[in-house]
């Protein structure tokens, strides 16, 4: 587990990991945040402003390799998907992370999805459907590089 090339996060626990990484974030920018538990949860990580009662529930998705599976997106003004990047990082490092709200998730959609081969349809308006019934896409970091770091708009939310 020494060196960047050799360290890996064990699967079993790697998105909890993402989670945590995202919850103490919240926390650095004053706000409360709470991990959701649970095997048929539909948020990971739910952010508060203690000053106003504003929430923000958060979809978390993390990665060490090279591209996020099976990200289903976001629907809602109120939610977030935070993708988490811990892809070359050593135990010390702090991990990327890409902001993305409904209207990023839409343009993404449009931008690399409608158009594809194999592509069916969207359910529920955003979650992509392949042809051959598989739910979900990945997602790579070079395609949401604008969000990278994108703290913004959790404030924006958390204090509009």
């Amino acid at each position: 587990m020494v060196g960047k090339e050799g360290y890996k996060i064990p699967k079993e626990i790697l998105g909890l990991a993402g989670e945590y990484a995202v919850a103490s974030e919240i926390c650095r920018r004053g706000f409360f945040a709470q991990i959701a538990y649970g095997r048929w949860k539909n948020v990971d990580v739910l952010a508060v402003n203690p000053d106003n009662g504003k929430t923000v529930l958060v979809e978390v998705k993390t990665k060490q390799d090279r591209e996020w599976p099976a990200v289903k997106g976001i629907k809602g003004s109120n939610r977030l998907l935070i993708l988490v990047d811990f892809e070359n990082k050593n135990e010390s490092e702090r991990a990327d992370f890409y902001i993305l709200d409904e209207n990023d998730w839409q343009e993404y959609l449009k931008k690399y999805i409608l158009n594809s081969k194999n592509f069916d349809r969207l359910e529920n308006g955003y979650i992509p459907v392949w042809q051959d019934g598989y739910k979900g896409t990945s997602v790579r970091p070079e395609q949401v590089m604008e969000h990278k770091e994108r703290w913004d708009k959790l404030i924006k939310i958390l204090t509009s």
